[in-house]
């Protein structure tokens, strides 16, 4: 295989190498949706979402305080950029889940590699290859299939989501264009810092103006979700996207997370049994083909034409 290579500090990273871990992040976001379910039963959404940016940010400072207190406003400003884009991501989710069906958002949600090709063009000036495209397609009517969303009609709640899908759409991108210009900590500390300050924001307006119901139930349940919620599907998976995306393209690397849905969709059959349906397992193998389709179509297609 023709891998594209980059240099960073020395170090050769191959593009599928890059790719690779991106899906072992994805993979911990699927993995993350059955347990943040179960979560939600001890904290409110918007609870929920400060306490597991919130202690990120504290166990980053801690951890790497030497090259943290070393930041200024100047490097960490594209991580605050980036956050904006996160936070009004996860906020529209979630609110859209309060008219919607979690199907429908799934899929609205994963629109957002519809829109990637074209915000790439603008930001980064990036032209998506004719096998990314097609991989592209083939995911979005696999995410089609996954969800059901052709037995559920469209509501205000779908139109929410849909800001959702563009604010990711938007992190995605930017993230391969600010990686450009700063390291990976100043980006790491400055999305925690933005969705720390609009979550303590967003709990404010919940609690004082709309009188939500605001609640944290702390057992060895909830402290052992909300650790693994923290360290692996937060910490761990941000550091690896922010550090790794830029070996890859922005198309490219939205193809592997959207295919985060199948993998909350399978965690959630062992995790929950919840049952697999056919055109959920039809719509996985679809979305896992348009990947394999981006990622080796035109490696392919080159062998045979020599």
């Amino acid at each position: 295989m023709n891998e594209r290579y980059i240099e960073e500090k020395g170090k050769n990273i191959s593009s599928f190498k890059a790719e690779l871990i991106l899906l072992f992040a994805t993979i911990s976001w699927g993995l993350s949706f059955p347990l943040i379910k179960i979560s939600l039963d001890y904290f409110d959404p918007v609870t929920f979402v400060l306490i597991r940016f919130g202690v990120s940010l504290i166990i980053c400072i801690i951890i790497l305080y030497k090259q943290v207190r070393l930041l200024t406003f100047k490097e960490i400003k594209y991580g605050l950029i980036l956050g904006i884009f996160l936070f009004l991501g996860f906020i529209t989710q979630t609110a859209g889940l309060k008219f919607t069906t979690a199907s429908n958002s799934a899929f609205i949600t994963g629109t957002n590699i519809l829109l990637l090709p074209f915000i790439q063009v603008i930001i980064v000036k990036k032209k998506p290859k004719v096998e990314n495209i097609i991989g592209i397609i083939i995911s979005f009517i696999g995410l089609y299939y996954l969800t059901g969303i052709e037995h559920k009609p469209l509501n205000i709640g779908d139109l929410i989501t849909f800001i959702c899908a563009i604010s990711f759409a938007f992190q995605i991108v930017l993230l391969d264009y600010y990686s450009q210009k700063t390291g990976f900590l100043p980006l790491l500390i400055g999305q925690f810092i933005t969705m720390t300050i609009l979550g303590f924001f967003s709990l404010f307006i919940l609690h004082s103006i709309l009188s939500e119901e605001i609640y944290i139930r702390l057992n060895p349940a909830s402290f052992s979700l909300m650790l693994f919620n923290i360290l692996f599907p937060t910490i761990l998976s941000f550091i690896l996207t922010i550090k790794f995306q830029k070996f890859t393209t922005p198309v490219k690397a939205g193809l592997i997370y959207n295919s985060e849905v199948f993998y909350a969709i399978v965690s959630s059959y062992f995790i929950l049994n919840e049952i697999l349906q056919t055109h959920q397992i039809i719509g996985g193998i679809l979305i896992i083909t348009g990947i394999i389709v981006s990622e080796f179509f035109g490696e392919i297609i080159k062998l045979k034409t020599k």
